[in-house]
Formats: structure tokens, sequence, C-alpha cells
């Protein structure tokens, strides 16, 4: 290599270097300290060659035969000039090696912080979240001081005993600290208390991250283009429990779900594939579902039903689409085709996933299931099929009468979980208290229960809906069928579930009502569940009596 040969190299690097993404240019300031010393090393080596044509030394005898292949021939070009051409590869390639390798570290946080807090205020939210994205446990650590560093320096200063009346006594849980001389006595541990001096307490990076992550979390401009353009960056915010998670996290899915066409509703229309009779399949493919559901842990620790039973609530009260009424109460003979990309059905759907996904994991706790019984109640509180061509006895005249439909269905689905979940599942077990089971089964038979009544007393609801719904929720009495055992038992919760109808104030209307129905039902399916006819006959007397 000549020295042209050098300034080529150079010139090549700079051109590199002007080509690169924004982001890629970052990461090379994170890392320049490795980038400049192996740079000054390679430069120096290069110039000393060519400049006084340094020879290498002479290859040991003790590699014999392999000297010929160590040492480069003479020729034209001298053996220094050759060295240096390969000190400028090996150089490229280490840099390269560097770039790709090099992690971000503690000390770093500042300055990796700064420069996208810069690009976020230019609004550069794609450059921005590129940065930060592979950075986002360590953020997260720092700004829980749960760095080794950190740790470290926080063990120093708290070495030795605890005043027992301090709030850090107080505070303080098992195990939190074991091997940090709680037994010492206070002279001894003072000399280690004052190592902590020493050792850099990183305070400005926790600063820095804790500062980044709220920003992150409570930004409404980086959230509409988070959920609009980088979906799956949300799950690299809320993966991490840090504080402010759980409220974005709901403030996300509200957006996602309030979005047809959204990265969550192609995931749910892509996701109907069941594995087994419980669960769905949740591929990785789809990487929300995935993240929240494949351990639904994770759904029940950020409250995932709030973001999306609140945007249902919020739309079925007029609050977010005005005219969304109108199109509920239209005709649903295109139903199949728009499902998809309506938000209650798309609402149930993601509903259905989790509730399933924690019966299965033998995750205990209802899910927040009872969500269905008000989205129930609003569809029935605007239902209204006297719109001009809207066919009233037909099936479901208007579309809030087929998504009745579809949520009765869901809330069967859950009650008749109770058949196919393994006989030691917490699901199974009957709750000491009926108002308020943490069981899914149990607490899905009290829901559909409430939704029976609100069908059934309603005024708005067509007759023949009504019908179809209450044959719908007495077919899942059917499907229990008697063995002296738990499948008994549970049949007998449901029937009392369902005739107590959420605690209807007025019992004596609610079950002249559910006589009614029940006397156009299919007479095989009356002959079926003759204990509900029995059990409704009885409670009707008392109700005349009272």
């Amino acid at each position: 290599m000549t020295l042209d040969g050098l300034l080529t190299v150079l010139a090549l690097l700079a051109a590199i270097y002007a080509v690169l993404p924004a982001v890629q240019r970052l990461r090379l300031g994170l890392a320049w300290k490795g980038q400049a010393l192996l740079g000054i090393v390679a430069v120096g080596m290069i110039l000393a060659l060519e400049l006084y044509e340094v020879r290498p030394p002479a290859c040991p005898s003790m590699f014999g035969g392999a000297c010929r292949w160590l040492v480069l021939p003479e020729g034209e070009i001298g053996v220094s000039r050759k060295v240096a051409f390969l000190i400028a590869f090996g150089w490229l390639v280490l840099a390269v090696v560097i770039h790709k390798r090099s992690r971000p570290s503690l000390g770093s946080v500042p300055t990796f912080t700064q420069l996208a807090q810069d690009l976020l205020d230019e609004e550069q939210f794609g450059d921005a979240l590129k940065l930060l994205e592979p950075r986002m446990e360590l953020l997260a650590r720092a700004s829980r001081r749960r760095c080794w560093q950190q740790r470290l320096h926080d063990w120093l200063e708290e070495f030795g005993p605890t005043d027992p009346n301090s709030w850090a006594a107080l505070a303080r849980k098992p195990g939190d600290r074991r091997f940090a001389g709680e037994t010492w006595p206070t002279w001894a541990a003072r000399p280690i208390r004052l190592l902590a001096r020493v050792v850099p307490d990183y305070q400005r990076a926790e600063s820095a991250a804790s500062d980044m992550l709220q920003m992150l979390l409570n930004s409404s401009t980086l959230l509409e283009y988070v959920a609009e353009r980088r979906p799956y960056f949300g799950i690299a915010l809320i993966r991490h429990h840090v504080y402010g998670a759980a409220d974005f996290s709901e403030r996300f899915l509200s957006r996602m779900v309030a979005s047809p066409g959204s990265a969550l509703y192609n995931e749910l229309a892509t996701n109907l594939v069941t594995d087994g009779p419980i669960a769905y399949a949740l591929p990785s493919r789809n990487r929300l579902l995935h993240f929240l559901f494949a351990d639904a842990r994770h759904a029940e620790q950020i409250s995932a039903w709030k973001g999306v039973g609140g945007y249902i609530e919020r739309l079925l009260d007029g609050e977010e689409r005005p005219d969304y009424w109108i199109w509920l109460n239209g005709d649903q003979r295109w139903f199949e085709d728009e499902q998809y990309r309506d938000p209650i059905f798309m609402g149930l759907v993601f509903f259905d996933i989790m509730v399933r996904s924690a019966a299965h994991q033998n995750v205990l706790g209802h899910m927040w299931l009872y969500y269905l019984r008000h989205f129930a109640r609003r569809l029935e509180a605007g239902y209204d099929s006297s719109g001009e061509g809207i066919d009233q006895e037909a099936e479901f005249p208007v579309r809030a009468a087929r998504l009745l439909y579809e949520l009765t269905q869901v809330l069967k689905g859950w009650v008749e979980l109770f058949e196919n979940l393994p006989e030691d599942s917490v699901h199974r077990q009957f709750p000491a208290r009926r108002d308020s089971p943490g069981s899914i089964p149990h607490a899905a038979a009290l829901t559909l229960g409430d939704v029976l009544a609100t069908v059934a007393l309603s005024d708005r609801i067509d007759r023949r809906v009504a019908q179809t719904l209450n044959d719908v929720i007495l077919r899942s009495i059917h499907n229990f069928h008697d063995d002296d055992a738990d499948l008994s038992r549970m049949r007998e919760w449901l029937i009392q579930a369902l005739l107590d109808g959420g605690n209807t104030a007025d019992r004596r209307r609610y079950y002249n009502r559910l006589a009614d129905l029940f006397a156009d039902t299919d007479h095989i399916l009356r002959h079926e569940i003759e204990d509900y006819a029995t059990e409704l006959q009885i409670r009707s007397n008392e109700a005349d009596a009272a």
C-alpha cells in the first residue's frame, strides 16, 4: 500500500460514514472510543511502514515449515507495503466487527438518551425508535437501579446493620439484605460504606433513563406514531413493567382497537385457529398476541382488558364515533364481510383469546370477563330495528342483534370450558361466594345470567331475537349432562345464575318473561332441561307469594 492507497482508504471510510443512516452514525458515535483507538493504532502502523519502510521481524525458527506461509515474498512491491495493506484490510474488518458487536453501556445512557431526545423533538420518530429499541432493557434496568454497577454502589453504601425504626427497615422485603453485613457491628461496616464514595453511583444514568421512559410512555404524539407505524415498539415499552407501563398499555390497546386495519386487527383475524378444546394457538408471527397471551400473566399484570373494554364502552356510549349507532342499527346482511373491521366483534375475539389463554394456563382470575355484561347492556340501550328497510321478523334484523348473538356465544363457550379443563384446574373449583367468583366458568355463568336478564326484560330487542338468544343460553344447560358429580353441580350453578339474572329487581316480571320464552322453546330442548323448568316454576311461585 502506498500513501495514495492510505488516502483512498480514508476517503472510502468517509464515504461510507456519509451514506450511513442517521441511526447507524449515532451508533458509531456511541462507540467512538474503541473505533478511535483502533484507527490511531492502524494509521500509525501504516505510516511507519510507508515512511520508514519498517521491515517485519524474521519468522521464528520454531515455526519450521510454516514460515513459508507466514513470510511475505519480495517483489516489485516491498514487504512493508504489503504488510501495510494487510493492516488496512484488518482495520476495516475490525471496525465492522466492533460496530456490530458493540453494546450500550450504563455510562452511555445520558448520551444516547440525549441523542434520542433531539430526534424526538424534531419528530424524527423512526430514527429515534431505531436508536432506542435495542436499548430498552438497559433503560429499564438503569431506571430501577438494577444494573450491576448501580447495585454494587448501593450495596456498598448500605452495607451494615439497618436501623430497625427507619423507613428502609419497614420497606425491606425478605431476602433483600442477604450478604449485606446486617449482623456486622457498625464500626466494622463503616470502612466498607466509605468505599461507595469511590464507586460511581450512575445517578445521571438513572435520571436520564427514567426521563426518557416517562417521555416515551406519556407522549400522545409518539403514541399515535407507534400505534400506526411501529406497533411492535409498544411491546418493548410494555414488557419491562416500568412505572407507567400499565397506563401506556391501556392507551396503546385503545388506540389499536380504534383503528380497523391496525396490527391488532390483523393478528386477531389471522389467529382464529384453536389449540385444542380450550385455547387458541398463538403463533410467534402474531407478536402482540403472543406477548400478551402466550403467558397470560403478562396480560393480567398490565390489565390488558382495560384498553379494549374501555374503548368499546365509550364507543357504545357515543363518545368515540357518533355515527356508529347508525351502522349498528343497520341491516346486518353483509355482517360476515364486515365483522373483521368492527371494533366490537374484534374486541370479543380479543377477550375470547385472553380468557381462554388464562383458563388453559391455570392463571387464577376472571380476566374481567364481566366487561361483556356492560357491552350487552349498552347494545340493548341503543337497539333500534325500526329503521327503513329493516325486516323485524328476521333472525337478526340489525347488526346490534348479531353482535348480541356473538357475545352470547362467547360467554356460553367460557361456561362450557368447565368440562374440558383438567380436574386440578383452579377454574374447576367452586367458589365459596356466588356473587363474585374468580374462576372463569363460574364468572361467565353469572355474566350469562345478566345478559339473559338484559335481553328478556328489554322492550327494544325484537321478540324473535330474544327467543334466539334465550335458546342459545338454555342449550348451555343441556350441554352439562348429569353425572352426579362436578358436571351436575356446574349445571345446577348455571341454572341458579340464569334465574338470578344479575339480581334483577323486578323478579316477578323477569320470571314471567322467562316462562314466556321457555314456552316457545323447542320441545326437545324443553324436555332435556326439566330441572330448569322446575326451578323457574318454584321461583315464580315464590315471587307471586311475595
